[in-house]
């Protein structure tokens, strides 16, 4: 099962002044009358100045006329610079971990108490703007990323890109179109319809009164709560809505109060296993990883300190479960990884960059260890536990691990990677396969990126369940490895993710054509 990151140093010591020259002492009586004279005087010459620009600019103002197309972008680009711009994230190098190097942020001692509000029947509606996206409009392999074709958007930091402006923009930049903004739509209204009283999602929709069998295709994973909700809550948030902003507020808002809820705090940080018995114990550790990087991601995208003791908490319990001799991580703390639990677990620890939530370095460095291990072919194939079990879907996530944890568009694994996925193309039947494909054929892009996009695309577009389907309107039937487990909650999530894709992530090899730092 995926997704996604030092104080300012101080400027310049001023320069000294030079001694001012002598002068023939001032009586003190003229001093008032000097000091009225020299403001007017500053007042008058700031007023002539300001007169004269402003009369500039309005005589220019006269001469030209606004199309609309012109006065939307710049109507966009002020839309998007009202809002803060975080500051830049610096990087750290893969040193020993010192003693700072962990936010100290203590939990909230009311965690358990901080999912208070109530909430009601009703769901949030949905609004949505795509009459200037053309279903026919895919990016093309030699178009170029630039501020000037991206509408003049400054990017800040990994979710940047999920402003209503700026989604618009990157739908059309990376080959989205009217219809799979649609998907996203219908899609997330599906699961408000499907979360439960307590604010939480389960991947039983059967559960939600309002279904009661109509949908279709439940997942057996009844128990697994807080992975069905983090699913749920990275869809929403892949597409810009949080508890402050976005048509769907008090459905994320009791979403992640309700994951907060279902969280257990530990000595070693705070833990969002959840109580799984059974065959489905394997998934403990996918469920930690999703509702971390959810966690983190309302903590990126909002900036609400709210949330931020239980994200950087549910880091710490990341690095503590660590494998300390293999570097990876699987279904129980400490115990040697496997690449799919791995990729969970490095998505979430590069949102918890994004977030400015700080860990070990060494914990990367840990992560190249475990991915070296499953790989071969120069790093362009990934195994499950080993070198020996390789395939499309653990090469997926480990190619997606491999881009953030630093390899580039030299690498020959990565090359090599890339032109196995073309190769091996979206499978109709492997949405897991698909979802961190997709990811990684978007942060390459060109020709490649094109290719595989049309296909996916498309076939999500086309194999949504369309409002003629009634309450499953808006959902996809699952076809998956994963979806006797995970059923209809599970590939709509996935689904959906994947069509957010374009703004979701910002794509690692261009983002220095958008201003962006990560």
């Amino acid at each position: 099962m995926s997704t996604a990151n030092p104080p300012a140093s101080a400027g310049p010591p001023p320069t000294p002044r030079k001694a001012a020259s002598r002068a023939a002492p001032v009586p003190l009586s003229t001093l008032p009358q000097l000091q009225r004279k020299t403001d007017w005087n500053v007042a008058l010459t700031k007023f002539g100045i300001s007169f004269g620009l402003h009369a500039t600019a309005l005589i220019i103002c006269g001469l030209f006329t606004f199309g609309s197309a012109g006065m939307e972008k710049v109507i966009s680009t002020i839309t998007l610079f009202d809002e803060p711009e975080p500051e830049a994230i610096i990087e750290k190098s893969l040193a020993a971990p010192t003693t700072d190097q962990m936010d100290s942020t203590p939990i909230a001692s009311s965690i358990e108490n901080i999912a208070a509000t109530v909430i009601s029947d009703s769901t949030a509606g949905m609004t949505l703007d795509i009459n200037d996206l053309d279903p026919s409009v895919a990016v093309g392999s030699n178009e170029a990323i630039s501020l000037g074709n991206i509408a003049g958007i400054k990017v800040g930091d990994a979710t940047s890109g999920r402003t209503q402006a700026g989604k618009a923009a990157l739908v059309r930049q990376f080959g989205g179109n009217s219809s799979s903004e649609a998907s996203v739509a219908s899609g997330l209204k599906w699961l408000a319809n499907h979360q439960l009283p307590d604010g939480s999602w389960s991947f039983d929709h059967h559960e939600c009164k309002e279904c009661e069998g109509k949908c279709g295709n439940p997942g057996e994973m009844k128990e697994c709560r807080i992975a069905a909700t983090g699913l749920a809550l990275l869809s929403y948030l892949g597409g810009g809505h949080s508890h402050q902003k976005g048509d769907y507020q008090k459905q994320v808002r009791n979403g992640v109060d309700a994951l907060v809820k279902m969280g257990v705090r530990t000595p070693d940080g705070f833990d969002l296993r959840g109580e799984l018995a059974g065959n489905h114990g394997h998934a403990a550790f996918y469920s930690h990883g999703i509702a971390t990087i959810a966690l983190t991601e309302i903590v990126a995208l909002s900036k609400d300190a709210k949330y931020r003791p239980a994200a950087t908490e549910a880091v710490k319990f990341i690095v503590a479960a660590q494998d300390p001799k293999g570097g990876g991580w699987r279904y129980t703390p400490r115990s040697p990884g496997d690449t799919s639990v791995v990729g969970w677990q490095v998505m979430a620890l590069k949102s918890a960059q994004n977030a400015k939530i700080k860990f070990p370095g060494i914990t990367f460095s840990g992560a190249e260890l475990f991915l070296d291990k499953v790989s071969a072919e120069d790093g362009s194939l990934y195994g499950y536990d080993s070198a020996e079990r390789l395939g499309p879907a653990t090469t997926a996530v480990g190619l997606l691990c491999r881009m953030y944890l630093g390899w580039d568009h030299k690498q020959e694994g990565l090359q090599k990677g890339i032109a196995f996925l073309d190769k091996t193309k979206p499978q109709p039947n492997n949405m897991y396969y698909n979802y961190y494909a997709t990811q990684v054929m978007h942060h390459w892009g060109g020709e490649e990126w094109t290719r595989w996009n049309n296909v996916m695309r498309d076939r999500l577009t086309t194999t949504q369940h369309p409002l003629s389907r009634g309450h499953s309107a808006g959902s996809w039937d699952p076809a998956d490895p994963h979806g006797g487990a995970g059923g209809r909650h599970y590939m709509t999530c996935l689904s959906v993710m994947t069509l957010e894709v374009y703004y979701r992530h910002l794509p690692i090899y261009q983002r220095e054509h958008i201003k962006v730092e990560f």
